[in-house]
């Protein structure tokens, strides 16, 4: 048996010094610059909604953060707005203008059609610009267009316009501010939106133009108010706003609770059209119907919000001060541990992403080839050289979806680390693999002799058993 335990003890040792001098004697590998990593995915969609089916002849979706379109149909088709037109109306308002201003409506008010919707102004009324844009967006006032459009013209270009030259300034500044908002293919000739065969949008125009709105608090405010109360001037009668967008007013049938806003229009050449904005779970969407068939715009545009809210999601993939990989150190001082946690240097911005896609985001640090030691092996962590300061860049973290970077942000290191001195002796890996091997040996050595002593102890045993009772006989 001791003969066996020698052989067993020596093959040990023999694998020991083999597998050491195999690492130790082997070539070293340049270090990978790139490192994969997986991610969790919580949401893989698993109750996606398929596109709606809408009555509009266009309609487009978008996220309000990024502008991203998440559906359209004919989305860049050359439509009529009727009433939508007053968003970019109100827009200007509150940018040029100052809420507070007493505004006295004049003869502009007469220059309507008879069969415009109206907020009920009277001539030589005074009334707050404030006031003036609860008449224009709850009661789709055109009178309330046309005196807004007046007084934003003459407070920019100067009161000695005259009413007609001042509502053609006006036009000319909302295609201005419409192409500042990124609509590219609309065209307005009024304040309104009553019909005019040169007076055209696309419902991704009217998107963007909406966005922009929206970037607004008082605008927010404003179209989600269900009803506001003032007086005639003449009668001190009250006069009485309601809004005609049903999707926010809760005793409506059509209303929908994450409803933000935004405004109707109807003209017999543009039909049904609905802009609607929505919020939730931190998702934030406009969508927009244009000619849709009589009635149906409500029932469109809770489709296309609700298709939003089922089939993408919004997330931060990348949040400052979190960490995200942490990395071994070598050459260290002794009073050091060697390990250094990297940090997220940088915010990004939320992403809305289609929740089926999730499952396909890669994320990836690419390392900083200065800071790297020497001796990196494939398909392994890479390692860092002291010294490192607290801050330093060691690399970049990546998101990429279907090969595109949708969020990058900088590594950088958490704490100093510092380098050994010329007197400590570096701890390599090397080593410190040679160190594990021989701790191995001795436990299965140990364990070997364990058994052997069990083994002589059992044939004592028996011997003893065969003297005393069998051998007796």
């Amino acid at each position: 048996m001791k003969k066996y335990l020698t052989y067993i003890l020596i093959f040990l040792l023999s694998l020991t010094n083999t597998l050491t001098s195999s690492l130790l004697a082997s070539p070293i590998a340049s270090a990978s610059l790139a490192t994969e990593v997986n991610i969790q995915v919580t949401d893989t969609g698993q109750d996606l909604l398929s596109p709606p089916q809408l009555s509009a002849d266009s309609a487009v979706l978008i996220d309000q953060e990024s502008a991203k379109v998440l559906y359209g149909k004919s989305e860049q088709d050359l439509k009529y707005p009727a009433s939508t037109t007053k968003i970019l109306t109100a827009l200007l308002a509150i940018e040029y203008g100052s809420l507070d201003d007493i505004v006295t409506v004049g003869e502009e008010i007469s220059m309507i059609p008879w069969d415009s919707s109206k907020a009920y102004l009277e001539i030589g009324e005074r009334i707050s610009l404030n006031d003036l844009l609860y008449g224009l967006m709850l009661n789709s006032g055109n009178d309330a267009a046309n005196t807004i459009a007046v007084y934003v013209a003459r407070k920019v270009k100067g009161q000695g316009l005259s009413i007609e030259e001042a509502l053609d300034y006006f036009s000319k500044m909302m295609n201005k501010r419409a192409k500042e908002a990124g609509a590219k293919n609309s065209n307005f000739v009024n304040a309104h939106g009553y019909h005019d065969n040169d007076h055209y949008t696309t419902a991704l125009d009217m998107a963007m133009i909406t966005r922009a709105a929206m970037e607004h608090d008082v605008f927010c405010k404003i179209v989600t108010t269900q009803t506001v109360q003032n007086a005639y001037r003449e009668s001190g009668e009250p006069r009485r706003w309601r809004n005609t967008n049903r999707l926010i007013m809760e005793n409506s049938d059509e209303y929908y609770e994450y409803a933000t806003g935004t405004k109707t229009g109807y003209t017999g050449s543009a039909g049904n059209c609905l802009v609607s904005s929505a919020n939730k779970d931190g998702l934030r969407l406009i969508s927009v119907v244009l000619k849709a068939e009589p009635d149906k715009q409500w029932a469109d545009s809770k489709g296309l919000l609700e298709y939003g809210f089922s089939n993408f999601t919004c997330t931060k993939l990348l949040e400052k001060g979190s960490i995200a990989e942490t990395l071994p150190v070598v050459e260290y001082a002794e009073d050091d541990w060697g390990s250094l946690p990297l940090m997220v240097a940088t915010d990004t911005q939320d992403q809305v992403i289609e929740k089926k896609l999730l499952p396909k985001i890669k994320k990836e640090i690419i390392w900083d080839e200065k800071v790297l030691a020497d001796g990196n092996r494939p398909n392994s962590l890479p390692r860092i050289k002291a010294p490192v300061y607290k801050d330093q860049k060691v690399g970049e973290i990546q998101y990429l979806l279907e090969g595109e970077v949708i969020a990058k942000a900088p590594l950088v290191a958490t704490r100093e680390v510092k380098a050994m001195g010329f007197t400590e002796k570096p701890v390599t890996e090397e080593k410190s693999l040679l160190n594990y091997l021989v701790i191995i040996v001795f436990l299965i050595s140990g364990y070997i002799l364990l058994r052997l002593r069990i083994s002589r102890l059992r044939r004592k045993r028996r011997r003893y058993y065969y003297l005393n009772n069998i051998g007796r006989q």
